[in-house]
């Protein structure tokens, strides 16, 4: 795992590497998932509350109409999103609704002030509140930036000179409230966005080490055995084929008496390294004790296993291992029977484990060749 400190984080908030940062946002807003919909209704119940005001503002009937219908879209379009909200699995996509929500709730306050002759200072606070409101929905902090930016310069550029009083010294006080509005949700949303990702990274490096042998980075045997009944469990379940290899390096004892530990520290890498060459993605490996490793093929049966193992044998045997001979390891190959528990799978893989170093040492021995003999 690439750690914060290594990757860092961006001005943005966000990881500054790209796959980190998937990870994170949409475990982060698979959290907020449930809340998007209700806080979406509870702005457009707000914002059509408002409308009490407009009546009594607006002296135009023409323009208070269309402030009815800009109010009663919105909060349609609050209705949907409430819908929506609960359907989306990509939450990127969710990201672009909850951005493009923002947007129209922005571009519905222009249009609403538009209608209005005259401003007073209660038009420059609802320009704070819609602002403080952008960074209330769970969002990328770039968006809200975009959409806080584009209404507090639409506000500015279009409306803020219809304000009641206004003068040059006013104008320019009140953009600078603005600045300072935007800068504090800004640097607020980027120390929380910090926060959250470090301690993202710091949860995720804890899971790593949790499950992982320190020594050869496979997983560790309480995680193998986690992923094994699992994948056991489905197997039964579906019917689909389960491979189980058990490995161990040929007369290793003879590498620590001769090398030291250290030496055979390096070996046990090594093999763990080929190890990770040689399987597929899917392949779930781990250190299983020692010199001991395991090796589970979901959805793989008995003859493509042991293709994959026949071609990791040879590596590991034409493989230059320093200052030590050459290494070899020994393979038993087991597939899973219909309905057969994990620990029965394990024992027929581990006593193939001692037919093949029976057998000779540096050979794959599966079920097929049990008849064999030994």
């Amino acid at each position: 795992m690439r750690g914060i400190k290594k990757d860092g984080i961006t001005f943005l908030g966000e990881f500054t590497d790209k796959d980190l940062e998937r990870e994170f946002f949409n475990n982060d807003m698979k959290r907020y998932e449930k809340c998007v919909g209700p806080i979406a209704m509870i702005y457009g119940t707000i914002y059509m509350m408002f409308l009490i005001a407009d009546y009594f503002a607006i002296e135009s009937a023409l323009g208070f109409q269309r402030i009815v219908i800009i109010r009663g879209l919105f909060l349609m379009v609050s209705a949907l999103i409430y819908v929506a909200a609960k359907k989306i699995n990509n939450y990127t996509q969710l990201a672009y609704l909850i951005t493009a929500y923002e947007g129209l709730a922005v571009m519905g306050f222009l249009g609403i002030i538009d209608q209005y002759e005259s401003l007073t200072l209660l038009s420059f606070f609802s320009v704070v509140a819609i602002t403080l409101a952008i960074y209330v929905i769970p969002n990328k902090l770039s968006y809200a930036q975009v959409i806080s930016i584009f209404l507090s310069l639409s506000f500015f550029i279009f409306y803020a000179n219809r304000i009641t009083g206004m003068d040059t010294f006013m104008f320019l006080k009140l953009a600078s409230y603005s600045f300072i509005i935007i800068t504090y949700c800004n640097i607020g949303a980027y120390l929380t966005h910090f926060y959250k990702r470090k301690h993202f990274a710091e949860n995720r490096e804890l899971l790593r080490i949790s499950i992982t042998d320190s020594l050869t980075g496979l997983y560790n045997r309480a995680k193998f055995n986690e992923e094994f009944n699992r994948w056991a469990t489905y197997c039964n379940d579906h019917e689909i084929p389960l491979a189980l290899v058990v490995l161990d390096i040929d007369d290793f004892k003879r590498v620590n008496d001769s090398y030291g530990h250290l030496v055979g520290d390096q070996v046990i890498q090594n093999i763990a390294l080929i190890t990770k060459k040689t399987i597929r993605s899917m392949d779930i490996a781990a250190r299983w004790g020692g010199e001991e490793f395991v090796i589970l093929f979901p959805n793989t049966d008995i003859h493509q296993a042991r293709e994959i193992m026949e071609s990791m044998r040879i590596c590991i045997q034409n493989n230059e291992c320093g200052t030590v001979d050459r290494m070899t390891c020994s393979f038993g190959l087991a597939s899973l029977k219909k309905n057969e528990s994990p620990e029965s799978l394990l024992q027929r893989a581990d006593k193939l484990l001692y037919d093949a170093k029976a057998y000779g040492k540096n050979v794959v021995i599966c079920e097929l060749e049990e008849s064999h003999d030994l």
